[in-house]
Parts: structure tokens; sequence; C-alpha cells
């Protein structure tokens, strides 16, 4: 079997709490709102590329034989070309879980259980078998690495997670993608593009550091130059969780399911997570592309 996309990474499950304010050290808040949502950099990821009708085999951490994983899975079966064959079930693992405390803001803070011990799974060369792209998260560590040289090894292209540290990584990646936020906090402009070009001098590959409501930086390996693209205003900010594991999927939508030019493919990537911050749950938001692409022809990009 064929897939579009392989997605390798974090699959949870999330407590999505909206709240006024977060409480004072001793303080307390009510909660105001509570859902339990998928969650999870790379189920986030599967399931937005999922809703626009990508064949995704999802290749996650085991989760546990309990009530947790089972109240996941029902959610899952809304997503029919998402395909979890690769997700093991077992006795001896607890299914991560993470509260997500979201206030009238959007900003959201966390706290999670299970991780610690999270598996870290191998991904089967059935997973790869024809695929058109192959992106992991950081959060398996080590075998998120292993992951991305077996799928440059296959000849698979990778997009690299929060990944941009890993010397080995680096070198097989096409795209190394993270946040300003891994890359020393500061959001200016100028200074993530020398930190994009660095990189890229470093691994050989192309680059794109993102900024928020700023937009990303796009450092391509066959340029010399850095060049910012702004992001588009989200018509209504609920939540921002998920934002970017939105965005990685809209710029693997486009650029290697589509087969578009890469800084369409960013455009496109940051209308679906615009869009996306429209609602409480990291991919609660995730609209059709026909949308995506009509809020990309009315809004002006900014940042």
């Amino acid at each position: 079997m064929a897939y579009d996309v392989c997605v390798y990474g974090t699959m949870c499950l999330d407590r999505i709490r909206k709240v006024d304010q977060l409480p004072p050290p001793g303080g307390y808040v009510e909660v105001l709102e509570e859902r339990w949502m998928p969650g999870g950099e790379a189920l986030n990821t599967a399931i937005a590329l999922a809703t626009w009708d990508v064949h995704v085999a999802l290749v996650p951490n085991a989760l546990g034989e309990d009530e947790l994983a089972e109240h996941l899975l029902r959610m899952l079966k809304a997503y029919p070309s998402l395909d979890l064959r690769f997700l093991r079930l077992r006795k001896d693992v607890q299914t991560p879980t993470c509260d997500v405390y979201v206030t009238p803001d959007g900003h959201r803070t966390m706290f999670g259980s299970g991780f610690a011990q999270m598996s870290a799974e191998q991904v089967p060369a059935e997973a790869l078998r024809q695929a058109k792209a192959f992106t992991a998260d950081a959060n398996p560590g080590e075998a998120s690495v292993r992951a991305c040289e077996q799928a440059a090894r296959a000849g698979v292209p990778v997009v690299a997670m929060d990944l941009h540290d890993s010397e080995r990584a680096g070198q097989v990646a096409t795209i190394l993608l993270t946040s300003y936020e891994w890359v020393g906090r500061d959001d200016s402009i100028d200074y993530l593009k020398r930190v994009a070009a660095q990189y890229r001098e470093r691994y050989g590959c192309t680059v794109v550091l993102t900024a928020g409501a700023k937009g990303c930086v796009l450092a391509e390996r066959e340029h010399q130059d850095v060049v910012h693209i702004p992001a588009y205003r989200a018509p209504s900010v609920v939540d921002t969780t998920g934002s970017g594991d939105v965005f990685r999927a809209g710029l693997m939508y486009g650029r290697y399911v589509l087969g578009r030019n890469l800084k369409w493919a960013i455009r496109f990537g940051s209308a679906a997570a615009a869009l996306n911050a429209g609602a409480m749950g990291a991919c609660a938001g995730v609209r059709p592309v026909e949308e995506i692409e009509r809020f990309m022809k009315t809004q002006n990009a900014v940042g």
C-alpha cells in the first residue's frame, strides 16, 4: 500500500480547559469549558492532512490498553484516510495525556502525563514505500533521528521538525522546520534570517523558521538569500494549540502533495494555521482546502 505522507512522532489525548486566566500560585480559577481532543504533534499534523483527503501513515508512540486510548481511537474514526495500522497498544504503557489551559488571548499552558515513559517506535518499511514525504517531531529523541535517516535512505523527502540541533537529522533533512522559541526566543525577523542562513550553511538543506504572527523566514538550499514570508491574520483567536503542527501539514500538503513551490506551500500552511486558531483544540479548526485557498485570495498577509 502506498501512502502520500508518513508522519512519525507524538500521539496523545488532550484535555482542553478554557479559563478566564491562570491562577496565581496557591490561587483558584473556575474551568469554564472542558473538552477531550486528539493531540500530539504527529497526530495533529496527520489529522490536518487527513482532513484534506491525504492518505497518511501515522507511526506514533504506543498507547495503553485503556479507556483513554479507546476514547481517542473512537474520535479518529472521523478520518478515513488516516491509517492507524502502525499504532501499537500495550498493557505496560500509559496513554499520554496533556492538560491544556486556554486563556481568552488564545495562549495555552500545558501539563503532561505519561510522556516521560513514551515509547519510541521503528518505522515499518511499508509506511515509507512510495511516500511523497516523511516528517518527524523531536519528542521521540534518538528514535526520530533514526527515522529521518531511514526515510532519507528510502529516497523520501524529509521534513525534520525541531531537530535543528541534531547533526544527523540536519544532514538528511530536505526541510528543517522549527520555531523562534527553539532558537533563542528572539522573534525579530533580522535575527531569524541570520539563524536560518547559519543552519542552511551548516546542514546544506532548506530551513524554515516560524515566528507566530510575524510569519516565517525561508532559507532555500538553492538560493543565497533568506526571505521573510508574512503570516495571515487569524480572523478569530480561540486557541493557538497545534498552530505549528497545522502549519507543517499545510507546508507538506502544498509542496509534496500538490507539487506547488515552497513559498506557496508556506503561505497555504500559514493560512491553514490562522483559520485553525478559531476553534478550541489543536486541530479542531482545520478547514477544507477550498476554504483555505479562498481565505488566501481574500486576505492580505501581515507581519
